[in-house]
């Protein structure tokens, strides 16, 4: 019978002492409960390049494949720099999509995780804080095991519906500095889109130098459905490609490779033709 007594006196200050506990939930915090945000998307981060890939080597070396060869040389400059860079905080935004956020307060959601590859081990965390604005703010942290520590790899505002959203780069991570600075702008009802790269390096001869690529029918003609302008500042000069995304056929316009400001086309072969 003490035996009996004492388990249900023990159930009983079990369940007054659950019940006494303090709830964790704050309830003047408006957004407790509530579902974290959704991720950016990928293209609101991440140039596509692969358009201009697609040749194999033999081609591109064709003397007829000029105004091809050009235009794709001056978007692989961009895409080398890019992937030299920011290829740690690339790496570790791709794996956020594998991971479950855990809610901190304050509007405030932390993605942690770690990444392992080739170059090394990798912490990532990744802070999404909603704003009133309809935003939410992100900023990834990555720490490399042997290596750099804490290092705020970049930071951005993107709205609520993924429509537009502005990012800061940062790289070296033993000494970070701003490197680039993304705008991204989608018209969600019939899919045209843009996202720009643009040189923020301080004291760097090419800082306020871009790059943008658009998809849909916001070019110039219709008969091309995509488009780079790749803006050199050192000799204020503008390139500017276009091209059909189906049968690879486009143009180019570059002062400084052609003396003028004509387009000059490639064919579905990508070989030189009259405009």
């Amino acid at each position: 019978m003490k035996k009996l007594s004492f388990l249900f006196v023990f159930a009983i200050s079990l369940s007054l002492f659950q019940s006494c506990q303090k709830d964790t939930t704050d309830p003047t915090d408006p957004y407790a409960g509530k579902e974290a945000p959704q991720l950016p998307a990928v293209e609101t981060f991440v140039m596509p390049f692969e358009s201009f890939q697609e040749a194999n080597q033999d081609e591109w070396e064709e003397r007829t494949i000029t105004n091809w060869g050009h235009s794709a040389a001056n978007v692989l400059v961009w895409n080398t720099i890019l992937a030299v860079n920011l290829y740690v905080p690339v790496l570790s935004f791709y794996h956020s999509f594998n991971h479950d956020p855990v809610y901190q307060g304050g509007g405030v959601w932390l993605w942690e995780y770690t990444v392992t590859d080739d170059t090394g081990i990798y912490y990532a965390r990744l802070y999404g804080e909603l704003l009133v604005t309809e935003e939410v703010k992100w900023d990834m942290y990555v720490s490399k095991e042997g290596g750099f520590t804490d290092v705020h790899w970049y930071s951005g505002i993107v709205a609520w519906d993924q429509s537009y959203a502005n990012w800061t780069l940062n790289h070296n991570p033993n000494n970070p500095s701003p490197l680039i600075s993304v705008n991204y702008v989608a018209d969600n009802g019939d899919g045209e889109a843009s996202i720009t790269y643009t040189n923020i390096m301080p004291n760097n001869p090419g800082n306020g130098g871009y790059i943008q690529y658009r998809e849909g029918h916001n070019t110039t003609n219709v008969e091309f459905d995509r488009a780079y302008d790749v803006y050199k500042i050192e000799i204020d000069n503008l390139l500017e490609i276009e091209w059909n995304s189906v049968d690879r056929h486009g143009r180019v316009k570059d002062f400084e490779k052609f003396g003028d400001t004509d387009w000059h086309c490639w064919g579905i072969n990508l070989h030189d033709t009259q405009c």
